[in-house]
């Protein structure tokens, strides 16, 4: 593909936003676990009303309207067979006041005026036979009882799928249509997902955009949780075409599939987007057809891939002792050595979960032990970022807080339930446990995590999701209904205050992004709920503190810009904060993959923004930058 000659001298505003204007620096689906059934747009998803997008064909797709889902009585293994009406709203009170002292944001549940209302599944109970999946005894299988794999399910990806700079939202359902959620640009959105050509009823879980064939226009990743093959639905002007079998990103099998998550990068360097997609599968539920659990998806180029889990070395498969299966969650792409290559670090269960160093030649090996990382047992969500503003990226691990019925301490307890992990990064390729130090260990039943600036002082904070509704370690149901957690970021000690600030859903929560739907330069939260309605965090106050996003673009590597180092120094001779795009939350999705930085009170001009991009080398300098604004850098 030949793209213009870019030249730097040259900035034009492309986008005007609510709150500051978006500034170029650069140049000018396999269907269900069993029967399945025509498709239809949720009927009862309650999205806002309005011309602009979703009447018609909006897109011009030419897509034929799906036939109506078959209904209720419900059966785990028929695409349709429920109604997905969205229940009730829980009509939360509104956040305290925070009082005097300067701008102190909170959180308000704005989900019914945004339009992003919908039920990702119902309820379900494996005494009541209404599993997805069998569970193995020693006198043969039971059928539709093992629940697990499907109460791990609720996904949500960011992505402005038509680049009209507005971020749009795509949720994953089981047993029922998808839905893709258009930005109105006005604080709503629109399911248009029949109308693009992503209303086929499907059992899906985790999800990503990337732009996988560098066209310039977002592709979407989707995994299957209870179909047999994953999806790569390819964007041609808007509209989508499922092409995974014939790009190698399928890895079809014969029963089902238990995907979770799913993540793209450029592992080695070539400018062509890599794959990595996760599984949580016990090894009863496999068969002998196909490819399990994790996998490295190498990019050829054009959005096609080719799986080189074993020749690279990061199968994750059977490696630990206390249930044998395949259990990877959520994985990133992410330089955690600063030698500019891409490590794997793969958050997993029953203590599978692998940091593999990147050795330069295609290959990685396993640092896990001498990093002195995953020894939380559950690792489920996961993010990166530099918490402690030492210039490197640190890790904070989602995983199980449950204090047993004796009351032991949650670091002490015999099972493995010993809470979140927050690992500093030493910057000699290992980390430091300080999660008690830093009041960041009990999550609950944590699954989706992010760090983000909530405040906009110039420093990370953590947002996490919660939530099983099965038994815990201890056979009490202990995790029903857990509020979330928001922990802000005071020195490197972390105050919850989730409550405080409006951020204490009790859903079932799994997939969690964070992005500024509104456009006012602040990042709010959005929830995606197993067996529930989501819930949209608008954040409000923090938009009054100074701001600025980079938005990067990839000529030789990667369009999406996944990789590069984003540096931003408010005032000279003073701290620098770090991003790496592409290294937010991940698990069943992803967040914005601008970088967002808060700016703190009083800053009028920022110093210096850096951006380098690895699999060049180049890099983009801007002396005395406003703030306030979205600043695309292209890659020279």
């Amino acid at each position: 593909m030949i793209r213009a000659v870019r030249y730097l001298a040259l900035v034009a505003v492309t986008l005007s936003a609510s709150a500051g204007c978006v500034v170029s620096v650069g140049s000018s689906h396999e269907q269900g676990a069993g029967e399945t059934a025509g498709d239809g747009d949720g009927d009862g998803d309650d999205t806002a009303d309005g011309d602009e997008v979703g009447d018609g064909d909006p897109q011009g797709c030419g897509f034929a309207q799906p036939e109506p889902l078959p209904g209720p009585p419900f059966d785990p293994l028929v695409c349709g067979a429920w109604v997905p009406e969205a229940p009730a709203p829980p009509n939360p009170p509104p956040p305290a006041a925070c009082g005097s002292g300067g701008p102190c944001p909170t959180f308000s549940d704005v989900s019914e005026a945004a339009g992003l209302v919908y039920a990702q599944y119902i309820p379900t109970s494996s005494a009541d036979a209404e599993c997805i999946f069998d569970l193995p005894s020693g006198q043969g299988v039971v059928f539709n009882s093992n629940c697990e794999p499907q109460w791990i399910s609720g996904g949500v990806a960011v992505g402005d799928y038509d680049g009209d700079g507005w971020p749009d939202l795509y949720v994953t359902r089981l047993a029922a249509p998808d839905l893709l959620f258009h930005n109105r640009g006005d604080g709503t959105f629109e399911d248009v997902a029949a109308e693009v050509g992503l209303g086929d009823c499907t059992f899906t879980n985790g999800a990503a955009w990337a732009d996988v064939d560098d066209d310039g226009d977002l592709d979407l990743a989707v995994t299957a949780l209870g179909g047999r093959a994953h999806h790569l639905f390819i964007n041609e002007g808007g509209c989508f075409v499922d092409e995974a079998e014939a790009r190698g990103f399928a890895l079809t099998v014969d029963t089902k599939r238990s995907g979770q998550s799913v993540t793209f990068g450029d592992y080695d360097l070539d400018g062509i987007l890599d794959a990595h997609v996760n599984e949580w599968i016990d090894d009863a539920d496999r068969d002998d057809v196909g490819v399990w659990g994790s996998r490295l998806l190498h990019g050829l180029g054009d959005g096609v891939f080719e799986d080189v889990t074993e020749a690279a070395g990061v199968s994750i498969a059977d490696i630990v002792f206390l249930r044998d299966g395949a259990w990877g969650f959520a994985s990133t792409f992410v330089d955690l050595d600063d030698d500019g290559l891409p490590d794997l670090a793969i958050a997993a269960d029953f203590g599978e979960a692998r940091l593999f160093w990147n050795e330069g030649d295609g290959s990685f090996s396993d640092g896990t032990l001498a990093a002195g990382v995953a020894d939380e047992g559950n690792a489920m969500g996961t993010t990166f970022g530099d918490y402690d503003g030492d210039g490197r990226l640190d890790w904070f691990v989602g995983a199980i807080a449950e204090q047993s019925p004796e009351g032991c301490p949650i670091d002490e307890c015999v099972w493995r339930g010993t809470g979140n992990r927050l690992y500093r990064n030493r910057g000699d390729r290992s980390f430091e446990d300080v999660t008690e130090a830093a009041g960041v260990r009990d999550g609950g039943w944590a699954w989706g995590s992010a760090l983000f600036d909530a405040d906009h002082d110039g420093d990370l904070d953590i947002v996490q999701t919660n939530g099983w509704p099965g038994r815990g370690g201890y056979g009490t149901f202990a995790h029903l209904d857990t509020p979330m957690r928001l922990w802000l970021n005071e020195g490197g000690v972390f105050d919850e205050l989730g409550a405080e600030r409006g951020i204490q859903d009790t859903g079932q929560g799994r997939g969690l992004v964070t992005f500024d739907y509104d456009r006012d330069g602040d990042l709010d939260v959005f929830v995606a709920n197993h067996r529930g309605r989501p819930v949209l965090y608008r954040n409000d106050g923090a938009e009054q503190v100074p701001w600025l996003v980079v938005e990067v673009e990839g000529s030789g590597s990667n369009r999406d810009g996944r990789g590069a180092v984003v540096e931003v120094q408010a005032v000279a001779d003073g701290p620098a904060q770090i991003r790496q795009i592409g290294v937010g939350a991940h698990f069943l999705g992803e967040t914005e993959l601008g970088a967002h930085f808060g700016l703190g009170e009083g800053t009028t001009s920022v110093h210096e923004v850096r951006v380098r991009w690895p699999a060049s080398g180049e890099q983009v300098v801007l002396g005395e930058v406003a703030p306030g604004q979205r600043l695309h850098v292209i890659e020279p």
